[in-house]
């Protein structure tokens, strides 16, 4: 007990100040962390679990079976096309979504009549719900009774089926793209608005055309956000399932079952839930390889321009 001296009481200590800054910074982080642990470690280690266990989905027993799942998956042909059409859809929205983007952003850079309404207007699709914007290109997509079908229509042509076994994984990266890009479109706006007004002066004065201009002064300006930008598209769309589940669930056949919905059929419809959790791990580390390994070209990369410019 803290005695009085002098029969004036010793001032008191606040509980901040009684804990260096890492240990009260720590302390105000550990709600967070044990929520994350709760709600990402716990399934992902379960998920671990299920893909090395034989689960037997009537009576519930499980058995160890090592790797057993992985050598399963590896040499079935079923992975290996989801595997082929994750990667031609990661392409595609990757290379659609990053052109949209990054154009959208030269064009906000500049000064032009009407600029605040196209600002707000570009961030809508990013607002929209994934369901919402299934259900809003199912009716633009529909051979039927689509918007484009309609339009096609009224031009004299004859529909295209964009949701077709040959069209539909690009069809589908325009619709990833379309709600994606904005977000590419306001990353990349905030690089392109800090590079001096002066360099573009300078460059012109020099003689020096738009692509010069744009491979010279803007690239490597933006050539860090850009990579940042192509890592979150790509591993987004290496993951997406909700969309494709939408609009085409997978179909038509198996036109468009990329590993994230064949790990669900192989969960869920299938109930073998050793190779739906072995099938997302391989997508996992795939994923992480291809973005360690982009990262390290990307800082590499960026380390030699700056090493150049000095």
């Amino acid at each position: 007990m803290t005695t009085a001296v002098g029969g004036v009481a010793p001032p008191r200590v606040p509980f901040s100040s009684r804990r260096t800054p890492t240990g009260f910074g720590m302390l105000l982080v550990a709600p967070v962390v044990l929520l994350l642990l709760a709600i990402v470690a716990y399934p992902i280690g379960y998920s671990l679990y299920l893909s090395v266990m034989a689960t037997n989905p009537i009576t519930g027993s499980q058995h160890l079976v090592g790797i057993a799942n992985f050598r399963a998956a590896l040499t079935s042909g079923d992975f290996w096309h989801a595997a082929g059409l994750t990667l031609y859809y990661v392409i595609c929205v990757t290379v659609i979504g990053t052109g949209v983007a990054l154009g959208m952003a030269l064009l906000l850079r500049e000064r032009f009549v009407g600029r605040p309404v196209l600002m707000a207007v570009i961030v809508l699709p990013w607002s929209l719900s994934t369901y919402a914007a299934g259900v809003v290109w199912r009716y633009v997509y529909s051979p039927q009774y689509g918007l484009l079908a309609g339009i096609a229509q009224h031009l004299g042509l004859h529909p295209f089926d964009f949701l077709s076994k040959q069209a539909v994984i690009p069809s589908l990266a325009i619709v990833h793209a379309w709600q994606f890009a904005p977000l590419g479109t306001y990353f990349l706006l905030a690089s392109l608005q800090v590079i001096p007004d002066d360099l573009y002066k300078l460059a012109k004065v020099d003689g020096m055309g738009m692509a010069k201009r744009f491979r010279n002064i803007t690239l490597p300006q933006i050539r860090m956000p850009l990579a940042i930008f192509l890592v979150l598209i790509g591993g987004q769309a290496a993951t997406a399932f909700d969309l494709i589940y939408f609009l085409t669930s997978g179909g038509p056949g198996d036109a468009s079952q990329t590993l994230t919905y064949d790990a669900y059929q192989q969960t869920f419809q299938d109930q073998d839930f050793g190779g739906g959790s072995a099938t997302s791990w391989l997508l996992l580390v795939l994923v992480t390889v291809v973005t360690v390994g982009y990262y390290a070209v990307a800082m590499s990369s960026s380390r030699r321009t700056r090493k150049a410019s000095s």
